[in-house]
């Protein structure tokens, strides 16, 4: 994570944390991390000496924080490596933990350990003095005990700190002094009971069995990263398994750039992030959703989908939420809603860009909180699926325009996968049309085995606005109406035989007259038109779902 020769002033908080917000964790090399607020730690300090009183208080921050600071300085041999006599890293380290300003006075390393510093701002000093005021006695023991722990371990010594004045005592600032058991002469006594140590021996027995808990921890972490490396870098047991998937679901690969993307979702498929999947309709969206969902951890739990496009605001509502008893007309019974069913599993969202905006605000609260009601329920339920979701249209310029929540499309975009249109991809195209012809001849009982060159030529100039979908559509239809052992040029529609390569424009001109009526209808008319009323060559012309589109005829009076 960091350059072993890097100056004390690089060093920083967050060059030193690895963040992981997807699984709620943040790492300092092997260490599992947590962040405190001043806040938090003076209502622990507060409840300790109020509840157990001053010793008892200080007893459990000494122990509590010399674990803590022997624990930080083996992390910080693994940031480092041995650090050499008069290194800076550990006093930087001190004031990264956020302790306060930190000062060597002066320093003499083993044998002769003796070292003596000051603390400035001390966070604990002015926690105290928020809650009790002003203290007859140095009230640093997190601190102070923390530098005892660090220095322990670095020194492999029972080493002891101690706080001669305190800035909560009314000083401008905190003194320590450090000095091994020995120097302490009698005084060691009352560390060790502190401590919670019985005598030499069984501080020494500490240190070797942290040692060697440390030492467990970071092979468990080196191994789980050996084999994410191992994962990640042996691409061709990963290309053997996408193939297999590849294969049982008849989706065609023959780029190297579409490897990559699919590689791309097996990676993220073991995180817990969302995902959305974007790309034009019938480039194989659910396949990829299918893909994640089956390689992650959570392939043992449901996966549950819904179109969004499909339904009607209220009952999407419901679908997704379940509902009541009571909740609305013909509600007479209990649902349960698919985030429900989904929970500890996998939510696909197909055709999130067709959820109705009312809804998009009680989507982002799930996926924010957790929670959900129910139609027509007042008490909160807790949910916790993955979710991914899929769109043929550019949730980013929706968002722009205001047709789709900004704050929802940053929840739903936490990464992207596009999967290209088939038109980018005609080496693809030779390879899934003998699949389609050898599949779905079985499937009519004709015994149909190839296609003529003339008619793969065909295939390979036209645009492909349904992509895979319209390709399989069209296969499926030269099979039925082909006489030969051979798919010709005659058995193609005359969409492919005399293709309009204009017709895709009107996908823009659709986008700028949402809203406006009278331009969506004309411009809806003069596609059907264009496509001989086919339904599926319209809506994929318009980038819009068919049941979209079937809504919007019904609405316009095209139907």
């Amino acid at each position: 994570m960091l350059d072993k020769a890097m100056k004390r002033e690089d060093l920083h908080l967050f060059g030193m944390l690895e963040f992981r917000p997807e699984e709620g964790k943040i790492f300092c090399e092997d260490e599992r991390m947590l962040v405190w607020t001043a806040s938090a730690f003076e209502a622990l300090q507060s409840l300790l000496i109020t509840r157990l009183g001053v010793a008892e208080a200080r007893k459990i921050l000494c122990q509590f924080g010399f674990q803590h600071g022997f624990h930080s300085y083996l992390t910080s041999e693994q940031l480092f490596g041995k650090l050499s006599p008069g290194s800076s890293i550990a006093t930087r380290y001190h004031e990264v933990v956020g302790f306060g300003k930190y000062k060597e006075i002066r320093a003499t390393e083993p044998p002769a350990f003796r070292f003596e510093s000051s603390y400035e701002d001390s966070v604990e000093a002015e926690t105290y003095q928020s809650s009790f005021g002003k203290s007859d006695i140095p009230v640093c023991w997190w601190a102070v005990s923390f530098a005892s722990g660090y220095c322990s371990a670095r020194f492999n010594l029972e080493a002891y700190y101690k706080e001669i004045r305190c800035s909560a005592q009314g000083h401008s600032h905190c003194e320590v002094l450090g000095q091994d058991a020995e120097q302490w002469g009698e005084e060691v006594n009352v560390f060790r009971d502190d401590y919670g140590f019985a005598d030499a021996a069984d501080a020494a027995t500490f240190r070797e069995r942290h040692y060697e808990l440390h030492r467990k921890w970071h092979l468990k972490r080196e191994e789980a990263r050996a084999k994410d490396i191992s994962w990640a870098s042996s691409s061709g047991s990963v290309r053997q398994r996408l193939e297999k998937c590849a294969d049982e679901s008849e989706f065609i690969v023959r780029e190297e750039s579409m490897w990559e993307t699919l590689e791309n979702a097996l990676y993220i498929a073991r995180l817990n992030t969302p995902v959305l999947i974007h790309g034009e309709t019938g480039t194989g969206k659910e396949f990829v959703a299918n893909l994640i969902h089956q390689h992650s951890a959570r392939s043992h739990r449901p996966m549950v989908s819904v179109n969004c496009a499909a339904l009607t605001e209220t009952l999407l509502e419901s679908e997704l939420f379940g509902h009541v008893r009571g909740a609305f007309t013909g509600a007479v019974t209990h649902k349960v809603g698919l985030f429900e069913l989904a929970s500890e599993g996998t939510l696909f969202l197909d055709e999130i860009g067709e959820i109705p905006f009312g809804l998009q605000a009680k989507l982002l609260r799930v996926l924010e909180n957790g929670e959900m009601r129910r139609v027509g329920s007042t008490q909160m339920v807790r949910v916790n699926p993955r979710v991914l979701a899929a769109t043929h249209r550019d949730l980013g310029d929706l968002a722009a325009r205001g047709e789709f929540r900004q704050d929802l499309f940053f929840r739903l975009n936490a990464f992207m996968i596009e999967l290209p249109p088939l038109r980018s991809r005609p080496e693809s195209i030779p390879a899934m049309v003998q699949r389609f012809i050898s599949r779905i001849s079985a499937e009519f009982g004709k015994e149909i085995e190839a296609i003529t060159p003339s008619a793969m030529s065909k295939l390979l100039a036209y645009n492909w606005p349904g992509n895979v979908r319209e390709l399989r559509h069209v296969i499926e239809r030269a099979v039925v109406v082909a006489r030969g052992r051979s798919i010709g040029s005659g058995d193609l529609p005359p969409a492919i035989l005399n293709p309009r390569p204009k017709i895709v424009q009107q996908r823009v001109d659709l986008d700028r007259c949402i809203g406006l009526k009278d331009g969506e209808r004309q411009i809806i008319e003069n596609t059907l038109a264009q496509n001989g009323g086919n339904r599926t060559a319209t809506a994929a012309c318009l980038h819009i779902d068919v049941t979209t589109l079937w809504r919007k005829m019904r609405r316009y009076g095209l139907t």
